[in-house]
């Protein structure tokens, strides 16, 4: 996920649940709705390329800021705390996208590896080893016991509940 095409959807999920949470947990304490936000920016950037990551927690930090801390809902920086909260934010924004690029990287060579180890070894695309077929066996006709079988054929006439009445039938 390289290209910022890929961000769109992750980018714009993050900044809406982050506005959503901000502006829910107003009347709450701002810690309440800034670890709401911290959450949403986390699980939202894990998905987008570091911009997108950087983008998303700086606006988690004005809706908290300005909903949250300000409860105005005016954006004002009022010293220190809000520098911190921004570091927060954006790093965590950072962070997020850069383990979710990381996990995507190790699934994709996890999945080439095991693709060029399957073609190696003949794995069908389930990766289950199928296995060889064996030529079916004869049914054992007439040689089971309690029959009247012979080794050179097939039972006498008679011998059989269906044959016995098939002779009753047609007379002697």
């Amino acid at each position: 996920m390289d290209r910022l095409e890929s961000a769109a959807w992750p980018l714009a999920g993050g900044v809406l649940c982050a506005f959503v949470l901000a502006v829910v947990c107003k009347d709450a304490g701002w810690q309440v709705g800034f670890g709401f936000v911290t959450a949403a920016v986390i699980v939202w950037s894990a998905l987008a390329p570091l911009t997108a990551g950087a983008i998303a927690g700086a606006a988690g930090w004005a809706f908290v800021t300005a909903f949250d801390v300000g409860k105005a809902g005016e954006l004002a920086v009022t010293g220190t705390g809000d520098a911190v909260r921004a570091a927060v934010l954006v790093g965590a924004g950072i962070a997020a996208a850069a383990a979710g690029r990381r996990a995507a990287r190790i699934g994709r060579a996890a999945r080439e590896g095991r693709a060029a180890r399957d073609s190696r070894v003949g794995v069908t695309g389930s990766g289950v080893r199928l296995p060889r077929p064996r030529p079916a066996e004869a049914p054992d006709r007439g040689r089971t016991a309690g029959t009247a079988a012979t080794a050179s054929g097939p039972p006498p006439r008679g011998s059989t509940p269906r044959s016995r009445s098939r002779d009753r039938a047609a007379g002697p």
